[in-house]
């Protein structure tokens, strides 16, 4: 059972609730202390529901709070399988969500896991151009990162080029040295101990998919608990707007569907180094994809490339099948909805963002409900 306020995400997603755990098919309190009771509850124990978990316990330690995963383990989906980059803040649209919190989520990142000894590398990046019509594109992208606030963002020529990177060619680049890699999966993990040591209960292998009203509060609850709601695993009661659904891939626009698989070469935080696909026959063959990136790296040979594990992007899509570019985060309705605050769309850069979204969930949830 939950009572009072509830944070609902979806797909990288998070939640808040006050609420009652009790009976088999219910989320049991793992912590003796706590009786099965709580304050405040989040569902999705992904980065985004960890960091917001963590980041709410830290400012209010009086309150209970516990997090809900359906799976065994945390952070198994987006966060588990992405590129391991801290993105500065580049491409995105100036003054959406993606561009004020991934700059400073960036900067918290790196913060966070200097203090807490979590393994990264600052290693910057460069943005290649190869030929004469990307420079324009190129240009375009400084401009952006400079309204975005990205620091030490600079156009370097192709000498500073192979100063920087020398196997790299290119006729000029955009260096970006706040740029680095990361095991955002470590990150995420460390925001759930930080979350267990500050009081915090995780409860995995429990999926919260019936969410509703109870009729009173539980007997023994205590005068706190006004608004019980009761947690199950059984058929989903959506809370959320009426937008939300699952939406046919026909219905994908096609010019979307590379949207996010361009050409080019990153470093892992493993020490390898991983390339994107840009088209689906490049994928399959090796040897197309590698004659391409030797525009930016000739010596490279089909026998320096492995395939890699695949990644995972949750992407919220509009009624028309067009990619949502933003962060949405919104309220439900009715009795129990308004006290639920939904992440309904957190794909690329979440991950840097997280501790910035964080904040910012915090913050609404201490204004909406008077934490």
């Amino acid at each position: 059972v939950i009572c009072g306020i509830m944070i609902r995400t979806f797909g990288t997603g998070s939640v808040c609730a006050r609420l009652l755990t009790q009976g088999s098919k219910y989320a049991t309190c793992r912590a003796a202390h706590h009786s099965g009771s709580f304050d405040v509850a989040v569902i999705g124990g992904g980065i985004v529901g960890l960091a917001s978990a963590r980041e709410l316990i830290l400012r209010h330690p009086n309150l209970t709070f516990t997090l809900l995963e359906k799976e065994k383990e945390l952070s198994l989906h987006q966060t588990g399988h992405n590129s391991g980059v801290i993105h500065s803040g580049i491409y995105y649209t100036p003054g959406s969500l993606k561009a004020q919190l991934c700059v400073r989520g960036a900067m918290l990142t790196y913060q966070y896991c200097q203090k807490k000894g979590v393994p990264y590398k600052k290693c910057g990046k460069l943005i290649v151009a190869v030929e004469r019509e990307e420079i324009p594109r190129l240009k375009a992208l400084y401009d952006r990162g400079q309204v975005n606030n990205v620091q030490d963002l600079r156009l370097i020529d192709a000498k500073a080029i192979r100063e920087r990177e020398p196997y790299c060619r290119g006729i000029m680049a955009l260096d970006s040295p706040n740029t680095g890699i990361v095991d955002w999966r470590l990150v995420a993990l460390t925001y759930g101990k930080d979350f267990q040591e500050a009081g915090g209960t995780v409860i995995t292998d429990f999926e919260a998919s019936d969410i509703k009203m109870a009729a009173e509060s539980p007997a023994g609850s205590g005068e706190g608990l006004k608004y019980p709601i009761i947690i199950k695993s059984s058929q989903v009661n959506c809370l959320c707007s009426s937008e939300t659904q699952m939406i046919d891939m026909d219905l994908l626009n096609p010019e979307y569907f590379f949207k996010y698989t361009g050409l080019g070469l990153q470093r892992l935080v493993m020490k390898n180094i991983v390339y994107g696909m840009g088209e689906i026959y490049r994928g399959v063959f090796t040897s197309a994809q590698v004659k391409n990136l030797q525009k930016f790296i000739p010596e490279l040979s089909p026998s320096d490339v492995l395939r890699g594990p695949s990644g995972v992007r949750a992407q919220a899509l509009d009624a028309e099948g067009n990619l949502v570019d933003d962060f949405v985060f919104d309220g439900g309705k009715g009795e129990l909805g308004s006290r639920i605050l939904h992440v309904r769309n957190a794909p690329s850069p979440a991950a840097s963002s997280s501790l910035a979204i964080a904040e910012m969930i915090a913050d609404e949830l201490e204004k909406r409900f008077q934490l």
